[in-house]
Order: C-alpha cells, then sequence, then structure tokens
C-alpha cells in the first residue's frame, strides 16, 4: 500500500495540525514568531496604497504588522488554511484595531486570486511546510504582478539547539520514537542558502536576498521549552505516544533539561532567514 500523500490529503494534515496548535501559538516563549514579523515588515517597507497578500498568516503576527505600517487606502489580504488559526487571527487584528487587514481561509498551495493581482506577499514560516515548494512559489508568483516584492521567512539549521539535541535523543531512548531530521524538521528544507536562492530563481523570482538574524532568547524555565515543543511543528514527533507515555517523557525530558541550566537560565537558539526576492518588471 502507498504512503505517499495526495495533495488533498497533506493539505487536511498541515490544517490539523494547525487547527491543534492555534490556542497556544502566542504564548510568550514563542515570542520569536511576532519578533521575526516586525522585522519583516519593517524589511518590507510597505507602500501606500499597495495590496499585500500574507500567506499562511497564522495567527496574523505578520498582517498585524504589516497592516500597522500600510496606508493610503492598501490592504492586506491574510490566508490560511487552519480555520482555528484564522480565529486567533480575527481576535489579534481586532485588538489592534486595524481596518485594513481581511482574512481569508485558503490553501497556501492554490490561492483564489486572479493573476497579477498584488504589489508585495509576505510568508512567514510557511513555505517549508507545503510539500511542494516549487510549485507553490509558482503559484504565488501567479498572483503578483510584474515588480511585486516578496519577503519570507525560515529558520537556520540550528534552530532550538541545544534543546532539540536532548529532545531527539531522549525521545529514542525512553519512547523509541526515531526523529529523522530530514523527514521531521520541515523547516531544514529551507535552512541553507544554497538551496533558497535556486529554489526561488527556479520559479521565476530574482534579486534574492538572503541575511540570517538571532532571535535567540535565554529559557528562565523548562516549562517554557515545552510551550515551544506543545505549540510549534515539534508536536508531530509525540503523536504516536499515548497519554501515559507522552507525561513519563515529558517528566523524564524535563528533569534531564534542568540539569543543562546555568544560573536558573539555558540560551535556546533561534537563528532567523530572512529571504527577499522580485519578480521582474
Amino acid at each position: 500500500m502507498s504512503t505517499v500523500s495526495t495533495p488533498a490529503e497533506a493539505g487536511a494534515g498541515i490544517a490539523e495540525l494547525f487547527d491543534q496548535l492555534a490556542d497556544g501559538y502566542d504564548r510568550a516563549a514563542l515570542r520569536f514568531f511576532p519578533f521575526a514579523a516586525d522585522r519583516l515588515a519593517q524589511r518590507l517597507a510597505p507602500r501606500a496604497g499597495e495590496k499585500i497578500i500574507d500567506v499562511a498568516t497564522g495567527t496574523g503576527a505578520v498582517a498585524v504588522a504589516v497592516g500597522q505600517r500600510l496606508g493610503g487606502g492598501g490592504r492586506v489580504m491574510a490566508v490560511d488554511i487552519s480555520e482555528r488559526m484564522l480565529d486567533r487571527a480575527y481576535a489579534n487584528v481586532r485588538r489592534m484595531g486595524l481596518h485594513n487587514v481581511d482574512l481569508h481561509p485558503m490553501d497556501a498551495a492554490s490561492l483564489e486570486f486572479r493573476d497579477a493581482y498584488f504589489d508585495a506577499l509576505t510568508c512567514s514560516f510557511g513555505l517549508f511546510f507545503l510539500p511542494d515548494m516549487d510549485a507553490s512559489l509558482r503559484e504565488w508568483r501567479r498572483v503578483l504582478k510584474p515588480g511585486a516584492r516578496v519577503l519570507l521567512t525560515g529558520f537556520g539549521a540550528s534552530l532550538f539547539e541545544p534543546c532539540i539535541d536532548l529532545f531527539r535523543a531522549q525521545l529514542a531512548d525512553a519512547a523509541g520514537v526515531e526523529v529523522d531530521p530530514a523527514r521531521d524538521f520541515a523547516w531544514l528544507r529551507l535552512s541553507r542558502p544554497e538551496h533558497i536562492q535556486p529554489l526561488l530563481e527556479g520559479a521565476g523570482f530574482g534579486n534574492v536576498r538572503i541575511s540570517s538574524e538571532q532571535f535567540g532568547y535565554h529559557l528562565q524555565s523548562t516549562d517554557e521549552w515545552w510551550d515551544v515543543v506543545w505549540n510549534t511543528g515539534l508536536r508531530m514527533c509525540l503523536k504516536s505516544l499515548d497519554a501515559d507515555t507522552l507525561d513519563r517523557f515529558k517528566r523524564d525530558h524535563l528533569t534531564a533539561l534542568a540539569e543543562q541550566f546555568s544560573d536558573g537560565q539555558l540560551w535556546l537558539d533561534v537563528p532567523v532567514q530572512f529571504i527577499s526576492a522580485e519578480l521582474p518588471n
């Protein structure tokens, strides 16, 4: 029996995952998401009157940051496949009093907008979850005007070190779950500049630029790390564990992690890749 997922099955799996993550996605331990969103919006420098699409908006961190900077009748169209994420995004947009952000349930790989409609596109930590990144980028190109700008973010290869190394080792030793980074850590698909540039150029984008910034911080407790595990895609690594095994793994993992703290804190590495590109005029 084949284990290859169809595009529809893959999309449904992504939607189910992020529906589960939505309630915890804005927790303080995940503050690298809004911090990176603010930096992305600053780099984009939206221009008055522009129509901007934010793909895989999640809880709306980028849409809010761009909407706050966008004037002159411009609008942000924010899309996500997860209805629960969009519910959170709606609450965040309303809380900020924004009237220039629209939210749409939509598959990032199949956008329901006409050709050459948007002046710019943003996508923060979303592209690497899509099964066919090349096809998705070509679909994004379709809805962009000539000369449009693209701003993306991804994570560097050292994401969540040193905690992630202990997480993998203990899952294998204590729970019998082998984590294969190439298979289970989606962010690695967009972590190396030598892979990113040809990917975008192959989809028709030019002037590709990549820079890295550090958004890491010192964990003040092991519970902060568990917030990261439980409220990001890392939760997928735990899906095969029953409730008792999960509770035991959590207890043992956090106990072992506490031994790595020094003076009540532990550095968590969060390197972020900022990727910009343009369409030819």
